[in-house]
């Protein structure tokens, strides 16, 4: 939609078997209940780019979809993000299976029992070869974390802190992306948005607290290359931090700084 007060309503599903798959608002995209966008064609490399701008939010329904075999996956809203579920190749052995989602101006949550105050739903939000999240406020809340199966992570988040559940190994690296921006023409030649890489799991403001828990797998912290300043995970001011894994067999690794500036913090493997 050209016009800033022009909102993108997804009544059905959205399909293309190989191509890329552009939704651009601007203002809110909403997935409504079963509408899904997916390009899941044999080994297909499109890729799916979603933008709510001038202070839109994309909504998806607990149950809607973005989906693509091996492509990358890039959600940008000028507010906030309610996550259903972003699947792309977890195993990233074709293509990208990467996943980036900003929310400029809110939080990125789960819109499954949003707001449940147990943290007990069981569908995974992104399934990815590596997740990139960014948002103003927070990610994920203390009372529902986001849930990811992902091999690779990075968070930037505020007051409202980072909380995730990770139902397998997850390695705290380096995540940057790259995905079609399908031209008025129906090509994407030559027309890409990029996200730039980034590194680690840090809130830099507000006191955010930082949960990472893995329930089968091991955690691996390394330092990143944006920056390379030998920190893995920083919490803001008294944030504080917790890693943990629930599996009998679930390590931590530790190759760079958990930080907090009077914080506390728990490392339980």
């Amino acid at each position: 939609t050209l016009s800033a007060a022009g909102d993108i309503t997804v009544n059905a599903d959205i399909v293309s078997s190989t191509g890329s798959i552009s939704v651009l608002a601007g203002n809110d995209v909403t997935l409504t209940t079963g509408a899904d966008a997916r390009t899941e064609g044999a080994n297909s490399l499109g890729s799916i780019d979603v933008v709510a701008a001038n202070g839109g939010s994309v909504v998806m329904s607990a149950n809607s979809v973005l989906g693509s075999s091996n492509g990358a996956i890039r959600v940008l809203a000028s507010q906030s993000i309610e996550v259903g579920v972003i699947s792309t190749a977890a195993n990233a052995s074709v293509g990208s299976g990467l996943v980036s989602l900003t929310a400029s101006g809110g939080s990125i949550v789960d819109a499954q029992n949003l707001g449940n105050a147990n943290n007990t739903d069981a569908v995974v939000n992104v399934i990815a070869s590596g997740l990139r999240l960014n948002a103003a406020i927070g990610i994920g809340q203390s009372i529902n974390h986001l849930e990811t199966t992902v091999a690779s992570l990075s968070a930037r988040a505020t007051s409202g802190g980072i909380y995730l559940l990770e139902t397998d190994g997850v390695t705290v690296s380096d995540v940057g992306l790259t995905v079609n921006r399908v031209k008025t023409d129906g090509s994407v030649s030559a027309s890409t948005q990029t996200d730039a890489t980034q590194s680690d799991l840090v809130t830099t403001a507000g006191n955010g607290s930082i949960v990472l828990t893995s329930t089968l797998g091991s955690i691996v912290l390394n330092d990143g290359t944006a920056a390379a300043d030998n920190v893995a995970m920083s919490a803001n001011g008294s944030g504080n931090i917790l890693i943990q894994t629930l599996s009998a067999a679930g390590d931590i690794t530790v190759n760079a700084d958990i930080v907090s500036s009077t914080g506390s913090i728990s490392v339980l493997a």
